[in-house]
């Protein structure tokens, strides 16, 4: 808000003083004889009854009682009567640039205030308007939230990278048969494992007989077939132990496999609610 300085409205009130203002602003030396130095003076009152050398420095002590005597003169009859017609004047002179200081500040200050308040409606039907845009959008997407909870889930589509687009209900009837598969699959492994360990256990007991033996381990001795027989043996125990070995990781993957797939078919990994409803299996 644009407020007049000091020294403008000194110069309203007191046009002949404007050099005296400035002076006592800009910082420089005053004397005893200038506006403020009379204002500041303790003798600001008794100044009348001070004698003076001339009529020029007696008028320019005069001039700030006489401004005071005027906006005080309503509210009590200690002005004196025995004015002349000169100092009359000049108290009305005085009046009028008073009037018409304040009436000027008064027009600057209501201007001022009113462009303030207009900027401040202007800024707050702005936000209001932010805000209520603010608001259609996310009663919006609470609607469409609203609106794709109410679907049963079972017919909710789903995709991933590691199953094609279809619902849910489709993708756990597929876990499950994929599931009944690995387990009559690993059920076939077992009983093939334990195959396996019945025969090499079987094999073990030969050789250790065959070990035990000396008569016949001497007999087995001078023929190289037996020695081929047993490297056979040894051979294709190593090779079952081996095979049981992979099935047995082979099982392990698949059951990692299907137990992510559950996963990622029940948690319902990037789902696509609300763009169709699925049909119904």
């Amino acid at each position: 808000m644009a407020h007049p300085t000091k020294s403008s409205l000194l110069s309203r009130l007191f046009p002949q003083q404007e050099s005296l203002t400035n002076q006592f602003f800009s910082g420089e030396d005053l004397s005893s004889s200038t506006l403020f130095a009379h204002i500041s003076s303790p003798d600001l009152f008794s100044a009348s009854k001070a004698p003076f050398s001339s009529s020029p420095f007696r008028e320019e002590q005069l001039r700030p009682n006489d401004l005071f005597r005027a906006c005080f003169a309503n509210f009590g009859n200690d002005a004196p009567k025995s004015k002349s017609h000169e100092e009359r004047a000049a108290k009305g002179d005085a009046l009028e640039q008073l009037r018409e200081a304040f009436a000027q500040e008064g027009v600057e200050l209501y201007t001022s205030v009113a462009s303030k308040l207009a900027e401040a409606q202007q800024e707050i039907a702005s936000q209001i308007s932010d805000f209520a845009t603010m608001s259609s959008s996310m009663a919006a997407d609470m609607d469409e939230l609203y609106a794709n909870l109410s679907y049963p889930l079972s017919t909710t589509l789903c995709h991933s990278k590691n199953f094609p687009r279809a619902t849910i209900e489709v993708h756990l009837a597929n876990v499950k048969e994929d599931l009944r598969t690995a387990e009559s699959e690993l059920q076939g492994l077992e009983r093939e494992w334990q195959d396996n360990i019945q025969l090499e256990q079987k094999l073990r007991q030969e050789l250790l007989g065959m070990e035990g033996n000396p008569a016949q381990t001497r007999e087995h001795g001078h023929h190289g077939e037996d020695d081929l027989k047993k490297a056979g043996f040894r051979q294709e125990i190593e090779q079952i132990v081996a095979e049981a070995a992979q099935a047995l990781e082979e099982i392990d993957e698949v059951s990692i496999f299907e137990s992510s797939t559950i996963q990622e078919a029940t948690t319902a990994n990037s789902y696509h609610r609300g763009t169709k409803r699925a049909y119904k299996l």
